[in-house]
């Protein structure tokens, strides 16, 4: 049976796997770089694009990465609305395709700090240091329904750090995958990414979720914490080990991304 015609935008998701995985192997490197003093920080989403958008190749691969963030906001956009993969609209369909809209939130806030940066505003560091995130997060706590504001936002990033796990566990970006002719091996090291790579994201995400609630609770911008952060919080209460692992599983994270980018099934076909 012939296959039918791909629009354009089922091309978009796999442009935006690729760029997902350059921003990640580049985090993952870095935290290694940085455990091992060969760099000052930067482990961090906004601190990879500042340190590119320093240089004229790096601005190179700024754009490759930010428009392909751009591509896949307005995928998952798409997704959320059309339901290409067939969720449904009963309640478990309703609550997939929420996680995949959240799922969202970081990527439009990384296209966001892009912006920031382009602009020259944000206040936005190459060594990973969260001045931006704490002066928004000091800027809300003037106003009378800041720490609440806070509270809530902590608590959604904590539901998307629980969502990857979910996703990581359950493999629920199978059938996002046409890997159905590969090897056994194949198939078993794609799927030993995604799960090592989503623990990893739902570990650094729920960092930094707890921290943007005890913000909140606490009535203190300075506790707020980016992914650079995050990884150091590991090394220094969990061990450094861990820190290492971490590092090492968000590459994987970031190699699980073009895996998905090579095989991706926009249409469930």
């Amino acid at each position: 049976m012939r296959k039918k015609k791909r629009l354009f935008i089922n091309y978009l998701p796999i442009y935006g796997c690729f760029s997902t995985g350059l921003i990640y192997v580049g985090i993952g490197v870095i935290a290694i770089l940085s455990f091992l003093k060969l760099k000052d920080g930067g482990a961090d989403e906004s601190s990879l694009l500042a340190f590119l958008n320093d240089s004229f190749i790096g601005k190179i691969f700024f754009w490759i990465i930010v428009i392909g963030i751009i591509c896949y906001v307005v995928w998952r956009i798409f997704e959320t609305i059309k339901d290409p993969y067939g969720y449904g609209k009963d309640f478990k369909g309703i609550a997939r395709r929420t996680g995949v809209a959240m799922s969202s939130i970081p990527d439009i806030f990384i296209a966001l700090t892009a912006f920031q940066i382009l602009v020259g505003e944000g206040n936005i560091r190459v060594d990973g240091r969260p001045v931006s995130q704490r002066e928004m997060a000091a800027n809300m706590l003037e106003e009378s329904w800041g720490e609440w504001a806070l509270i809530g936002m902590g608590t959604i990033v904590c539901i998307t750090a629980l969502a990857q796990f979910y996703y990581g566990i359950t493999r629920g970006y199978k059938e996002r995958l046409d890997i159905a002719h590969f090897s056994s091996l194949t198939k078993k090291i794609i799927h030993l990414l995604a799960w090592v790579g989503y623990l990893a994201r739902g570990i650094i995400v729920g960092i930094i979720g707890f921290f943007i609630i005890k913000a909140g609770a606490s009535n203190s911008p300075d506790v707020v914490v980016n992914t650079d952060k995050a990884f150091d919080f590991i090394g220094d209460n969990v061990g450094h080990i861990y820190f290492i692992l971490i590092a090492i599983a968000t590459i994987c994270y970031g190699l699980f991304m073009f895996a998905q980018g090579i095989t991706h099934d926009a249409d469930k076909d």
